[in-house]
């Protein structure tokens, strides 16, 4: 008893979010995000992800770490699930652990919406990305005695997705310029000024190895500031965004009062950053949006790590209010909304299965998000194939992951193709029991729920 007292956090805090990942996920299939980064983790090399970087838009960690079970479709999607789950609760202990804040702020973290709701169940890197940043936080004392760990955990939150890359920047940059001044009064390079400026071309070439040539034919949604005020108020709700940014400037300037200047800059360069993505280059969603929350819990941290007295934690209500109204942010309708929609095609996939058991069969999925979701679930001896008729397993087809978006279908890639393999099925909602185009005509096979069907397709005679 006296145990569970004195880890009452720990116990407490694991607790409810192991259910509530259990609750949102035991009958959630995964959505299409989740989805296709197991596919890319399971159909593609190590080297081929360095090359399919610059269309997916993130790097390579999260699918390196996906690997080891996706190879094999390994209990999917509970692996999927777990390895998520572990990596959350890694999370928490590093926050529970050696974050500076009150008992009492550390609970309103956990419960807010963010962390309970939404990173704890979305099986993205975005978990990953909130993990490598408090454990750089964790070690920021130190960094000057742990140099290499801190450049290594620096490397690799830079490598999870573009938060982490905008996370690591400012921190990165007050690392040199620590160890420039030390190096100046030194008169001499230090060891620790040679690792991080080696750290930073790594990471440069990286960079370059992984996004160079971008496929500018892709087209890119910017959005208007509406249509962002109107999604950061659901991200920050019962906050709206003007509350919660001006949460954010009081804080800047609280630091800048308190003389926390590396807090200060932290917060405002990766806010800028972030809010520059977001209105020229990207619309992002909730789990982009709530990194405003991340880096706002990462300032605070860095700000009583520079050994500031217990009077001036005072200075926390702000954070503190801002954790506790997004307690009551309803994010659990983030993945439930689609729940139909997501098990229609786990179900498919268990109809097809039962039709096609072992015998070789290839089925054309026109609607690229559709077949990255029921990919997993099918038998190995089911070819999924994209409109170029790509096995959607290559390299060549996950490059075409947007193609339908800029591209008109070629019905000549499916007349060839047919000619070889006759009795390929086209995937896709149900509709009439036959129908035709100018080149090809399809009848209803099999109807695998009330909202797919699985159509036979001809060449259309003249």
């Amino acid at each position: 008893m006296k145990g569970l007292l004195k880890y009452h956090l720990y116990f407490i805090g694991f607790t409810v979010t192991i259910l509530f990942s259990l609750w949102l996920n035991l009958n959630c299939p995964p959505n299409y995000d989740e989805a296709h980064a197991w596919n890319i983790a399971r159909f593609i090399s190590p080297a081929e992800i360095f090359t399919l970087s610059k269309t997916e838009g993130h790097p390579f960690l999260w699918y390196y770490l996906l690997m080891p079970i996706a190879k094999t479709n390994i209990l999917y999607p509970y692996s999927l699930y777990l390895l998520n789950l572990i990596i959350a609760l890694a999370s928490l202990f590093l926050l529970y652990r050696y974050s500076p804040f009150p008992v009492c702020l550390k609970y309103l973290i956990t419960f807010s919406a963010p962390f309970l709701q939404l990173y704890a169940s979305f099986a993205r890197s975005y978990t990953l990305t909130i993990f490598f940043l408090f454990a750089l936080l964790s070690l920021y004392r130190i960094r000057h005695k742990k140099t290499f760990l801190y450049l290594l955990l620096l490397l690799l939150l830079a490598n999870t997705n573009l938060m982490g890359i905008i996370a690591a920047l400012p921190l990165g940059i007050s690392l040199f310029c620590e160890n420039l001044q030390t190096s100046l009064r030194c008169k001499h390079f230090t060891q620790s000024l040679i690792l991080t400026i080696c750290t930073a071309l790594l990471e440069i070439a990286l960079i370059f190895m992984q996004f160079y040539g971008y496929n500018k034919d892709i087209p890119t949604y910017t959005p208007t500031f509406a249509s962002l005020k109107t999604d950061f108020n659901t991200a920050f709700y019962p906050l709206n965004a003007h509350l919660f940014f001006g949460l954010t400037v009081l804080s800047i300037f609280l630091f800048l009062k308190q003389k926390s200047y590396t807090a200060a800059f932290f917060l405002f360069s990766a806010n800028l950053l972030l809010l520059s993505v977001f209105v020229w280059l990207y619309h992002g969603c909730i789990h982009h949006h709530n990194f405003f929350y991340i880096y706002l819990i990462a300032a605070y941290w860095l700000k009583e790590n520079t050994g500031l007295s217990a009077k001036k934690q005072s200075s926390l209500c702000l954070l503190t209010a801002t954790a506790f109204f997004l307690i009551f942010n309803p994010y659990n309708n983030y993945k439930l909304k689609d729940y139909a929609y997501l098990n229609s095609l786990k179900t498919s996939a268990d109809f097809i299965n039962r039709i096609f058991p072992s015998q070789p069969q290839a089925l054309l999925i026109l609607e690229h998000f559709d077949a990255n979701i029921i990919s997993p679930y099918l038998n190995p001896n089911i070819t999924l194939l994209n409109q170029t008729m790509t096995d959607m397993s290559t390299l060549k087809a996950f490059e075409e992951s947007l193609y339908h978006f800029y591209k008109k279908i070629n019905p000549n890639h499916i007349t060839s193709y047919l000619a070889h393999t006759p009795n390929t099925l086209l995937f896709r909602s149900c509709g009439e029991k036959s129908y035709y185009n100018n080149f090809l005509r399809f009848n209803k096979k099999y109807q695998l729920n009330a909202k797919y069907c699985l159509y036979s397709i001809e060449n259309k005679d003249f």
